[in-house]
């Protein structure tokens, strides 16, 4: 049974089911307010990161029939996982998934032996959901809690396995990135730089677009209109002025800001509750008002302004870093190292077991589920209880 499934299953009246159905319409949201929007003839565009545990979770429970039971303000929330469906058939342009791992799992502190089974199972749970052509149309990466290590040994080997596995660019936070001298923030976070990685005579380097980590806290704080737009303007005043864009560019050419605010869509009641009636839709509805301003995808970003790849170029911090700054949150810790011990030695049984042929690559889930990174985030007692009755419970039984 799956977390939301078990919230659904609480009391009528209790705190447990009340958040649960709001969470259900938070996932429901994104797929609902682009149709409407469409419908409307105006040209909505928004990204989305689901963990593909999540998807499936939403799978069943459109599937069972539980979500044509649940009425959220008089309206069941119904067939959620189809109404996905429908928008990326008609509406392809208007969304873009990002990939992800299979389970919330924090890369930095996840066996590397289990990364590729995070990347590729969240890879075919998409595609058995939404299709092949679908899939082809996932480009970018999302690294579950934007968590990326310093060492640039790991880090080569994670971006040559991001790009092997089909992606062409990676988003990541301001924090896990160098600032170079001289540069402005702006020049930071409103540009998607060459992200190279050098180790033992080992190169990599991907497209990095990076969180812009100011207008996301203001989205997720409930931000109207009219400041998104402000603040969408002035980082383009920053960058139409910017001496390092002006060094790198002929005269004739130019590359405006791109704005990349990421926020919690269940987390929080701005986001549930005010963000699609309050922000989302007169972003659109209101387009008029800001011609100089343009929607889009990242991918769509890319292709119309960086054909040729990035122009500038940036490096990871000694330490890499999350959304929240560093790993702290993740892996110090007595409590921490005790759940991160017992993951590492689950994750040698099942390569043991890999090798030998006792079980297949696809009976593998039980341990990416065992890597969710909330077992040891939250640095409690009970969390890490969690985790190890969750470990237990993926052993593999002779």
């Amino acid at each position: 049974m799956g977390n939301l499934e078990k919230m659904l299953h609480g009391e009528p009246n209790s705190e447990e089911h009340w958040n649960a159905q709001w969470y259900a319409l938070a996932y429901k949201n994104p797929a609902r307010y682009v149709k409407i929007l469409r419908q409307q003839g105006l040209h909505p565009r928004i990204m989305v990161d689901y963990s593909g545990i999540l998807l499936e979770e939403l799978a069943k429970l459109s599937q069972d029939g539980t979500f044509d039971h649940l009425l959220v303000d008089g309206e069941p929330i119904g067939h959620v996982i189809d109404l996905w469906r429908e928008v990326l058939t008609n509406y392809p342009e208007c969304v873009e998934f990002a990939g992800t791992a299979y389970s919330h799992c924090y890369f930095p502190a996840t066996p590397e032996r289990d990364h590729e089974a995070q990347i590729m199972t969240w890879r075919q749970v998409f595609a058995d959901l939404f299709g092949q052509e679908a899939l082809a149309r996932v480009r970018g990466f999302w690294l579950p809690e934007m968590g990326m290590m310093g060492n640039s040994i790991e880090a080569v080997r994670l971006i040559r396995l991001i790009k092997k596995c089909g992606y062409e660019w990676l988003i990541l936070p301001n924090s896990a990135l160098q600032h170079p001298t001289g540069w402005q923030t702006p020049e930071l976070e409103n540009l998607v730089h060459w992200l190279t990685v050098e180790a033992e005579g080992e190169r990599e380097r991907i497209p990095c677009v990076v969180r812009d980590t100011d207008m996301g806290i203001r989205q997720q704080s409930g931000q109207n209109t009219d400041g998104c737009i402000n603040d969408i303007k002035y980082r383009g005043g920053v960058i139409a002025q910017s001496a390092l864009l002006k060094d790198k560019l002929s005269e004739q050419a130019s590359i405006p800001p791109l704005i990349v605010p990421t926020s919690d869509g269940e987390n929080g009641n701005v986001m549930m509750f005010e963000f699609f009636r309050n922000s989302f839709v007169p972003l659109f509805s209101q387009h008029q008002n800001w011609s100089d301003i343009g929607f889009m995808t990242v991918s769509e970003y890319i292709d119309r302004y960086l054909p040729n790849g990035p122009v500038t170029e940036v490096q990871l911090k000694a330490d890499g870093g999350s959304w929240i700054g560093g790993h702290q949150s993740w892996q110090e810790g007595d409590l921490r190292q005790r759940v991160l011990v017992q993951v590492e030695k689950l994750s040698e049984e099942y390569a043991e077991a890999l090798q030998a042929g006792k079980i297949q690559p696809a009976q593998i889930k039980p341990l990416l589920l065992a890597e969710t990174s909330c077992f040891v985030y939250w640095g409690s007692e009970f969390w890490a209880q969690q985790g190890e009755r969750f470990i237990n419970w993926a052993k593999i039984r002779e």
